[in-house]
């Protein structure tokens, strides 16, 4: 029963961020869905649509660090609370500028790098939060609980963010997403207790190299992390550009995008149930393995679906292998990390995704732009294969890795 995707739900915590997680993973859908479908119908360009989905992670790769070394040092959960209040106050702002009639793909993007900064601040400090909520044999099923709840506002979010832009219009719709981070804040305010970290002090720059060493000499860390920048480099990027996607090859429109990303959230739900069950019957790396296999079939199929009527089947699959390999690799990540530099090592997991999400986004993006989105969709999935078996003729030992039993130190686990 440990690993049962919701028994960690018997922790009042648990059930009180997990259900303002899901209102607050169904606003930013709402508004990504409806800004990137505003650019990519005023533009029509893959690059342009991208750089809103983009916009929302790319500052993952800066601001996380900064998250990692507040969560090492304060109470996290008041870190996490601050953040999201930030959030909001930016989302806000988001707001008001539709409100006024502004469209350009340039202010837009602005004012969600500040957004997705001040989120990115603060998460480091609810996945450092995560495995002190729960028994040590709970937290694969926490990490799981997390992606049910982004996956359940990527189903909910495109449909409903729909229906509020015709009803409303998209500075309301966005105002929405606004008032949801508050919801979240006042909820992680609610949760009792202290979350310190034991970070010793230190120069920033000795602090942050303290938290890089760390996930360095961990195997499981270190490998999640190779692996989780393999995937956002290649496969990931199919998310943000659902909208141009839909758009260009299919003809359809925001309603259209809507249902494919509704449809890739409830794969990645059933994917995350699904993967957390199996690993209690499997080795992990075993799991990995098949699941990269899996993952450019998958890919592979959504981008060669023939017509608009099997699109949201295809984005089904894709979406339910790409939520059991993430759920997979940051949950050994989690497992492994230190507790005097958790907040730190995941900072750098969350700032290397971002990173990765953002030149694998321009990237498969840009490649479309010059040839279509199809080919650039192949072309990645015969990437993220190349890539996997890079990984696994330099690492001696990334069976041991994901399986969590003893390695060397990782210096000696890399052929060459």
């Amino acid at each position: 029963m440990s690993n049962h995707p919701f028994v960690p739900l018997r922790h009042r915590a648990v059930r009180l961020l997990w259900v303002a997680a899901v209102i607050s993973d169904i606003g930013t859908w709402v508004q990504l869905i409806v800004v990137g479908s505003l650019v990519a119908a005023d533009t029509g360009s893959a690059v342009k649509t991208g750089l809103v989905a983009l916009a929302t992670f790319m500052p993952q790769g800066i601001a996380s660090p900064v998250g990692g070394l507040l969560a090492d040092r304060y109470d996290r959960r008041k870190v996490f609370a601050a953040a999201l209040f930030a959030q909001a106050c930016a989302t806000g702002a988001l707001a008001v500028v539709l409100g006024a009639g502004v469209r350009s793909p340039g202010v837009l993007t602005a004012l969600i790098l500040v957004g997705g900064a001040a989120g990115s601040t603060g998460a480091p400090s609810y996945a450092a939060m995560q495995p002190d909520l729960v028994p040590p044999e709970e937290l694969m099923a926490v990490v799981s609980l997390g992606a049910y709840s982004w996956n359940s506002g990527r189903i909910i979010g495109p449909l409903l963010g729909s229906v509020m832009a015709l009803a409303v219009g998209p500075a309301w719709t966005v105002a929405f997403n606004a008032a949801t981070f508050l919801v979240m804040a006042c909820a992680v305010i609610l949760v009792r207790g202290r979350y310190v970290g034991h970070d010793r002090g230190g120069s920033m720059r000795e602090r942050l190299r303290g938290g890089w060493d760390a996930m360095r000499r961990t195997p499981a860390c270190w490998h999640g992390v190779v692996l989780l920048i393999l995937f956002n480099l290649t496969v990931v990027p199919y998310m943000g550009l659902i909208p141009i996607y839909v758009r260009s090859e299919f003809e359809g429109g925001t309603g259209m995008a809507g249902t494919v990303a509704a449809a890739q959230g409830v794969g990645a739900i059933i994917g995350g149930i699904t993967v957390t069950m199996v690993v209690q019957r499997r080795r992990r790396s075993s799991v990995v393995a098949a699941l990269i296999v899996l993952l450019a079939t998958a890919n592979v199929g959504y981008a060669l679906v023939p017509n608009a009527t099997l699109l949201p089947v295809a984005a089904f699959f894709l979406g339910s292998i790409s939520s059991a390999i993430f759920i997979t690799s940051s949950s050994v990540i989690q497992r492994d990390a230190p507790p005097s530099s958790r907040g730190r090592v995941m900072s750098l997991m969350q700032a290397s995704m971002g990173i990765s999400y953002g030149i694998g986004l321009m990237f498969v993006g840009g490649l479309g732009d010059l040839t279509s989105l199809r080919t650039a969709f192949l072309t990645s999935s015969v990437l993220v294969l190349v890539g996997w078996t890079a990984l696994r003729s330099r690492s001696r030992h990334w069976r041991r890795a994901f399986d969590g039993t003893p390695a060397p130190p990782l210096q000696a686990t890399l052929v060459g």
